[in-house]
């Protein structure tokens, strides 16, 4: 026995792609990346200043490629030499912190 199976874009996108328990669930694995990162990041002095204290997470509904919309979370770091500390520089070594913790987001 075939079965058919259409899907509608609109109603799956609300009820999954951008429902609020989605956004939910993406803001628990930001945090989860969030509090690793910060358990990781360098705190000595001159780049470590800061530095550890200064992850924020952003949770929202945002444009895919191709037209569509779906929740989605960011973690990021506003400190000045976040930069720095993630790449690293000419005398200073990559500590890949955010780059490390993407792993807690299972």
């Amino acid at each position: 026995m075939v079965q058919d199976f259409k899907l509608y874009y609109t109603p799956f996108g609300d009820h999954v792609l951008r429902a609020e328990w989605m956004k939910a669930e993406m803001l628990r694995r930001a945090e989860a990346v969030k509090a690793l990162a910060e358990s990781i990041a360098p705190d000595y002095p001159p780049l470590g200043v800061g530095y550890k204290e200064s992850f924020e997470v952003d949770v929202d509904v945002r444009a895919t490629g191709r037209g569509g919309r779906r929740a989605c979370a960011t973690v990021k770091n506003t400190s000045d030499h976040a930069g720095i500390v993630e790449f690293g520089g000419k005398e200073t070594p990559a500590h890949r912190t955010l780059g490390k913790a993407l792993g807690a987001a299972g």
